[in-house]
Formats: C-alpha cells, sequence, structure tokens
C-alpha cells in the first residue's frame, strides 16, 4: 500500500504562519476532504503534498515511488493539438514505464540463468508490468470514452482542437487528463467548479471507486458526501482529522463550535472583568501589586479563536417590492447566433413569489434564456414582457457587473481607491453598518479585508462583491447565475438562507445540487434534441421541486406536464416527442385546469411528506444507535432525553404518514387522476 507522509511541515508568508508542524498520512484507498476558510492555506498545503511547493521545514515521503497529481482550480490551457491528441498525453507515465519495462526485459535476455541479478531483474520487471496493467492502459480507449462522456464531451467533439475550448471546458480537458493518468494519489483543487450536475454525480461515483488515495478540496456538501470518508480541516495554521462523511464533519463541528462559543464567552466576560479591574484600581497605590498581577494574568491568557468559516451568521436583504401577478412573459422567443439556432419559439410564463431553477447540460441555452428573461438580451425574436412594478437585479458571474468600480489592471493607484466596506456602504438602503459588516462576513470579506481597495482583489472577490451590491437593491425579481461560485460551505447556506425568505421572484443557474434541491419550486429544463444535434435545445417545465423533477425523470413512461407553456402530451409518447421548444398552446376548460393544477399540488405534497418522513425515520434510527452506547446508557439524564425525543419524533412520523395516506388517496381518487 503506498503512502504520502507529511511530518512536521510549517510555512509562512511574511509574519503570518499558513501551516505550523502539520503531520498528516495519505493512503490508498483514503478518501479525504481538506477544509478551512478561504485563504487558510489548502491549496499551499495540496502543493507541498505534489512536491510542487517547498514548506520552510519538515519532510515529505511518498512511498514505493508513488505517483502524486495535483491539479489547481485554474489557470490550465491547452492548445495546438485535437482532444483526442491532448488526452493522448494523459498515457506519458505510462509510456515511460513501457520503456522502463523493455529496458529490463533486455536486460534479462541478456543474462544466462545463473545471473545473480536474474530474480531481481524478473522481479522487477514483473512490477513495472503489473502497474501498467493496473493503469488500464491497455484498455484506454474505453477509459477514455469513458471519462470523456462523464466530463460532458461528445463524440464530435473528439476531434476538435483544444484552444476552441472555453475556459471551462479547458480545465474540464485537464481533469479527464488527471483522471487518465492513473497516479497513486489525486490531489483535487475544486475540481467541482466548471462542471454541471450530472458530471459532478458522474466524478464523485468515480472518486469513490478510485484504487489510489484522493484529497479533495471543494464547496460542494452533496458531492464531498457522495465521495470522502475522511474530513482533514485545516485551521489556525494545524490541521486535525475527523472520520466519517463531510456532514458528519460538521455535525462534529458544530457541537465543538457550541462548546468553544460558550468558553469564549466565559473568556470574555473574564476579560472584561480584569479590564474593569485594571482601569478602577490602575492609580490606588494600595492596589499597585494586584493591578500588576491582573495585567500579567492577561498576558498569560491564551485567547480562544471561534473559527469564522464555521461561525453561523443570518443576513436578511432588503424587502421586495410588490410586482405584478405575471412577472416575466415570454412568447414564440426564439435566439440565435449567427446559424446556431439555441432556443426557438418558447413561451414561459413566470409569477410573482416562484423561484424557479433552469437545468440542462451544458451549452443547452440556459445562460441564454436567462438573459433573456432578465431583458439584458434584446437580440431575440418573439415578445418578452416584464410585469407591471418589475424591478430587475441581475448577476452573472462575471466582475464587469461591479458598476463603476476599477478594476485591478485599470491602471489607477489602487491605494486611493474605494475599499470594500466603502462601496458595500455605499449600497446600503437602511442597514447599520453593523449589518453590512456581517454581510460582507457571509461573503468571506472578513477582519482586515473589508478595508481592501476594491481595485486590487481578484476576480473571485470581485464577483463576491458584485453579488452583495446586487442583493442589497430592492429588487423583486432577482435573475442570478451561477450565485455560488467564489463562496465556500457556511456562505452558500447564509446565501440560501436569505434568499429563501426573499418574498420576489428569483430565476437562477446553478450546478450545486444541494443549492437547487433546498430553493427551486419549479424547475425548467432545457436539453439538446436527441434527434438533431444542430436543433434548438427542447425546453420543457416541471411545477414542482427538483425531487419532483428527478421523480418524473426516473417516470417517463407516464404524462410529463409541461405547465402553462404547453399542453399536456398523451402518456407513452417517447421523450423526444413530449419535449418540444416550440410547441402550440392548449387551450382547456377551467375545471381541467384546475383539476391539472390541484393534481400537481398532490404530487409535490406526497413527495414533499416523503422527504419529511424519511428524515424522521433517519433521526430516530440515529437516536436509537445513540442509545446502545455505554456513555450515553449509563447517564440517566441523557436516556431520558432521547427517549422523550424518540416519542416526539414516532408521533411525527404517526402524523406525516396519515398525511401522506390522505395525500395518496386524494391524487389516485378518479377525479385527480384522470384530470
Amino acid at each position: 500500500m503506498a503512502h504520502i507522509q507529511a511530518t512536521d511541515i510549517s510555512l509562512a508568508y511574511a509574519d503570518r504562519d499558513i501551516l505550523r508542524s502539520v503531520n498528516l498520512t495519505l493512503s490508498s484507498g483514503d478518501r479525504c476532504a481538506l477544509a478551512g476558510a478561504n485563504g487558510s492555506g489548502k491549496s499551499s498545503l495540496m502543493k507541498i503534498l505534489a512536491g510542487e511547493l517547498t514548506p520552510d521545514s519538515g519532510t515529505i515521503v511518498a512511498t514505493g515511488g508513488a505517483r502524486v497529481v495535483y491539479l489547481p482550480q485554474s489557470g490550465i490551457t491547452h492548445t495546438g493539438q485535437t482532444l483526442d491528441e491532448e488526452i493522448e498525453l494523459a498515457y506519458g507515465p505510462i509510456a515511460k514505464l513501457l520503456a522502463q519495462r523493455d529496458r529490463v526485459a533486455e536486460q534479462m535476455q541478456a543474462r544466462d540463468a545463473s545471473a545473480p541479478d536474474l530474480e531481481a531483474l524478473v522481479h522487477e520487471h514483473h512490477e513495472i508490468q503489473e502497474r501498467i496493467e493496473r493503469s488500464g492502459y491497455y484498455e484506454r480507449e474505453e477509459q477514455v470514452d469513458r471519462v470523456l462522456s462523464g466530463l460532458g464531451f461528445n463524440r464530435s467533439d473528439r476531434s476538435r482542437g483544444v484552444g476552441e475550448f472555453s475556459g471551462g471546458w479547458q480545465m474540464r480537458i485537464a481533469l479527464a487528463k488527471v483522471l487518465l493518468s492513473g497516479p497513486d494519489f489525486l490531489l483535487l483543487d475544486e475540481p467541482t467548479n466548471y462542471l454541471d450536475v450530472e458530471a459532478r454525480v458522474w466524478l464523485g461515483s468515480f472518486l469513490a471507486s478510485y484504487e489510489g488515495g484522493v484529497l479533495i478540496v471543494s464547496h460542494d456538501r452533496r458531492f464531498l458526501d457522495q465521495t470522502i470518508n475522511t474530513v482533514w480541516e485545516l485551521f489556525l495554521a494545524e490541521v486535525k482529522r475527523y472520520r466519517g462523511s463531510y456532514t458528519g464533519y460538521e455535525r462534529q463541528r458544530e457541537e465543538e463550535i457550541a462548546r468553544l462559543t460558550q468558553a469564549w464567552e466565559q473568556q470574555q466576560e473574564e476579560i472584561r472583568r480584569i479590564e474593569d479591574f485594571i482601569r478602577r484600581f490602575r492609580a490606588t497605590a494600595s492596589k499597585a501589586r494586584q493591578v500588576q498581577s491582573r495585567i500579567k494574568q492577561l498576558e498569560k491568557m491564551e485567547p480562544i479563536v471561534i473559527p469564522e468559516h464555521l461561525k453561523r451568521l443570518s443576513i436578511s436583504f432588503p424587502p421586495a417590492p410588490r410586482s405584478g401577478r405575471e412577472v416575466v412573459t415570454l412568447e414564440s422567443v426564439s435566439r440565435s447566433y449567427g446559424t446556431n439556432s439555441v432556443i426557438e419559439n418558447v413561451d414561459l410564463v413566470i409569477r410573482r413569489g416562484e423561484k424557479v431553477v433552469l437545468v440542462g447540460p451544458n451549452g443547452a441555452g440556459k445562460s441564454t434564456l436567462m438573459r433573456i428573461v432578465a431583458g439584458a438580451d434584446p437580440d431575440h425574436s418573439g415578445d418578452m414582457r416584464p410585469g407591471a412594478e418589475v424591478s430587475v437585479g441581475f448577476y452573472a458571474d462575471d466582475d464587469s457587473w461591479l458598476s463603476g468600480v476599477p478594476a485591478a489592471n485599470s491602471g489607477g493607484s489602487s491605494a486611493g481607491g474605494p475599499s470594500v466596506l466603502d462601496v458595500t456602504l455605499g449600497s446600503a438602503h437602511g442597514q447599520t453598518e453593523q449589518q453590512i459588516r456581517d454581510m460582507l462576513g457571509a461573503f468571506l470579506f472578513r477582519g482586515d479585508d473589508v478595508y481592501k481597495p476594491v481595485g486590487v482583489l481578484s476576480g473571485g472577490e470581485r464577483s463576491r462583491l458584485a453579488m452583495l451590491q446586487l442583493l442589497l437593491h430592492p429588487h423583486n425579481l432577482l435573475v442570478l447565475d451561477e450565485p455560488t461560485n467564489h463562496l465556500d460551505m457556511a456562505s452558500k447556506d447564509v446565501l440560501l438562507d436569505a434568499l429563501g425568505r426573499f418574498q420576489g421572484t428569483i430565476v437562477f443557474v446553478s450546478h450545486d445540487r444541494e443549492f437547487i434541491e433546498n430553493l427551486a419550486e419549479r424547475v425548467i429544463e432545457l436539453r439538446p434534441d436527441p434527434r438533431d444535434a444542430q436543433a434548438p435545445s427542447l425546453v420543457s417545465d416541471f411545477p414542482g421541486d427538483y425531487q419532483y423533477y428527478a421523480w418524473r425523470l426516473e417516470h417517463q413512461g407516464e404524462t410529463v406536464e409541461t405547465g402553462p407553456t404547453r399542453g399536456a402530451q398523451p402518456a407513452g409518447k417517447p421523450e423526444s416527442d413530449r419535449m418540444s421548444s416550440g410547441a402550440a398552446r392548449v387551450v382547456s376548460h377551467d375545471e381541467q385546469k384546475a383539476q391539472r393544477s390541484r393534481r400537481q399540488q398532490l404530487e409535490r405534497r406526497v413527495e414533499s411528506l416523503l422527504e419529511q418522513i424519511a428524515r424522521k425515520e433517519e433521526h430516530h434510527e440515529a437516536l436509537q444507535h445513540e442509545l446502545a452506547e455505554p456513555e450515553i446508557y449509563g447517564d440517566g439524564a441523557e436516556v431520558k432525553r432521547r427517549t422523550t425525543e424518540l416519542r416526539r419524533i414516532e408521533a411525527a412520523i404517526d402524523e406525516l404518514t396519515r398525511e401522506w395516506e390522505s395525500a395518496t388517496l386524494e391524487l389516485e381518487s378518479p377525479t385527480i387522476a384522470g384530470g
């Protein structure tokens, strides 16, 4: 079994410790996440483990000649070859092994049977051949097809020049090469940043069965739960290990933070008491000895620090002004770029208060449709009508939306430019400075970061600031393209909570499935036409949350209701016939529309109740396991508390089950089922 052993690793920049006496071991088969706040040193640690950065002190040992590959989160481009030719370079290390094997074979042939080193050469040849076979080199065509398809490449992409691909696809090419190269250890820094939901699911499945060791930095909780079994947390330059899933790590950390917060509050109270004594008696000669003693006590006190990235914040955005009931209406909208028709004859109505997600593979036209809905793209045919009193806030993951603020390369002096805090206070609408600071903290501008001149911010920092500026304005329609990019998990949770409480309308695109599942109440899918790759994307409307959408896709034999933009198609027709980007609107009787509406409500209710029951049952099972632990069943108070909680959960499950049965019966009734 191969290992990477890090011993007493330390690294500092100026007077700041990034890593301090870090010790860890990564072994074959390990699935580890590296957690920590932005800027805590995660990328630096990965580069040190990969041999790309030299620490100030300490040693890194990779046993058995183990090969370690590090994939950074951005900055890789490819030119000069086709995709197939570039991918073939992934097997460069195997080509070296083949050459080494052939040299050993020649040495073996030159020896006679009594040569003293023949046995060692045979053993070396066997080991090299095993490594080649384990790499999958002889099945590489099948491997290449599997990886490229999983990451979203089409067969036709294989002959394209790699220079034609955009930045996100360039990183997918780099990721494909890393996966296909078959190293002993994969160190992946934000590999999901440029992947859509389908590609993230595929990558998680690939890594879960990978034979080597894996260390990942990612802000996608669902992806990590699918992939890893250990978390290494980097905090205050030290690393601590947590066994289990990422969600399990967060639960443990929440308990630790609760205890830490209590200890911090007690320490702060003690500090205030000591400082008050010093202030009161500093000038009193008879108390001089006691004052000096208190001063020394403060100097020796080890301050308790609460990790910024695990603090629980809650922020609110300005209330949304009331708009008309129909916020955006599209009629026969089409959009082409040259001869490339992206969407065609789309009819769509977005209503007040809806939270709508646009889903589909990259290139299907989600951003195109989003820009049309936001009124940012007038170069379309058909009719796009905003509703009465609609105020649109449009965010694209592009720092050009940070209007009026100098960029880092603008040529001006950044020293005299506005700070992050200045810009944000200038966008405030009634918020206090403390509320603004809390919001900045939620968007990863903490401590002295709020005083940074905007002109020196990185692209990710500018995007976060642009998002915050947008949300500070009292809009009633938010159109958000990848709003969680550049945010850590705690920040995503804060944003999700705030958007969940937002009373206006939201249309968004995200590749973070957990974010989608917790926010979306309606799903609009854009997908390439399987009959014609050059045709406009097919657009389908699912009037329910993401779980409902996923459930309907699993039951494609049933009728897919496509909402107000299209009429229902008969059950049993193939998906290619049921989904249409330009199907005519069907006019129904009022009673039929009411039945369809009720059926959709009941279907969403049934799915929601099943989810709630499942969560309650998981909690019930966890409590039963806890009651079997010696430290619990030996504590009478804890046994009583858990037993009470079990009874409460059982009663809740019974009530939810009755509601589910009632909703299911109504859903199966002839009036509703036939409507």
